[in-house]
């Protein structure tokens, strides 16, 4: 889903006119489609919906991709040892599930990439259907890092960052985090092991009355006279 611009007349004036952003969708119903590729910015909202699902509004159970990268071309396309990263073609690319394709590329790739023995490109190139089906979507993020005289004696790393994300998008009928009561936040203190853990509970453990046990007094300052 993105946005179009349409000229259309004003109603409220004659003769004149006005132009204003609309959203359109543009369904991807076969894998060719749904490969987009490194150099043209893909569409703002990459959207995976149910159409037989719908939430209490009437609206198609979504889930929502979205991406952070800047990635860009990793050798030129058709490039003989190309052949072994044609994976790095793609911001996206969204395939039905087989069980013979677990992985874009292989870690034997690096020492034959000429003839590799995991082509990611096979995967799209029959072009299969996508709707209806259980699908795998390929996500490729990167940046580009330039060494320049800041990175000694460490590389600084704050706004390097690359991911992505996948959101509820009309999936639920409200926001879920209003049933979350009493939240815990558990986190390792030495991954990968995972021995310790810090827990973060926003509620006491042991929760006693609400209302204060001495009456509110206040004499003016921020210390006590």
């Amino acid at each position: 889903m993105d946005i179009r611009f349409e000229n259309i007349s004003n109603p409220w004036s004659a003769g004149a006119r006005v132009v204003q952003p609309w959203l359109y969708r543009e369904p991807r119903r076969r894998e060719r489609e749904a490969a987009l590729p490194l150099g043209r910015a893909p569409p703002r909202y990459l959207l995976f919906t149910n159409p037989r699902r719908r939430n209490r509004w009437g609206h198609r159970r979504t889930y929502r991709l979205q991406l952070s990268s800047h990635a860009g071309p990793v050798l030129p396309r058709g490039w003989r040892e190309e052949r072994g990263v044609t994976w790095a073609r793609y911001h996206l690319a969204v395939t039905r599930r087989h069980e013979n394709e677990p992985s874009s590329s292989s870690i034997y790739s690096q020492n034959n990439p000429w003839d590799p023995p995991v082509t990611f490109e096979s995967f799209i190139r029959d072009n299969e259907t996508i709707e209806d089906q259980d699908l795998v979507a390929w996500v490729t993020v990167g940046f580009l890092h330039v060494p320049h005289s800041e990175d000694v004696p460490n590389t600084a790393t704050p706004g390097n960052a690359v991911g992505f994300f996948l959101r509820p998008f009309n999936f639920f009928d409200e926001d879920p985090s209003v049933a979350s009561r009493a939240p815990v936040i558990v986190r390792p203190l030495d991954p990968p092991t995972c021995s310790r853990l810090q827990i973060q509970r926003w509620t006491p453990p042991s929760p006693g009355a609400c209302v204060h046990p001495e009456p509110f007094t206040y004499n003016g300052t921020y210390r006590p006279v």
